[in-house]
């Protein structure tokens, strides 16, 4: 089967040189690399992944990150404190 793939000019390039080098073809080090690709198997679910929607699981990890940023703040005032103090 005949696909049409568009990848980094430079990226091909290189493949292509290296394919040459070993006497292959890029069609066959392709191939290899999707039978490779595929014998791996699917990547292991992680908790997070496992437990459903992947949103919440990006969210919660941005806020844990933005808890941990705000302890270390110098200003233990959220940004909403520190604009309503600016305007009293």
């Amino acid at each position: 089967m005949k696909a049409t793939i568009d990848i980094p000019e430079e990226l091909y390039r290189r493949v292509k040189a290296r394919s040459a080098l070993e006497g292959r073809t890029v069609r066959e080090v392709t191939t290899e690399l999707y039978r490779r690709w595929l014998e791996e198997g699917p990547p292991e679910l992680t908790p997070e992944s496992a437990a459903g929607d992947p949103g919440e699981a990006w969210l919660e990890g941005w806020s844990e990150l933005g808890a941990r940023i705000a302890e270390d703040a110098r200003d233990p005032r959220t940004t909403r404190q520190i604009l309503l103090d600016d305007r009293r």
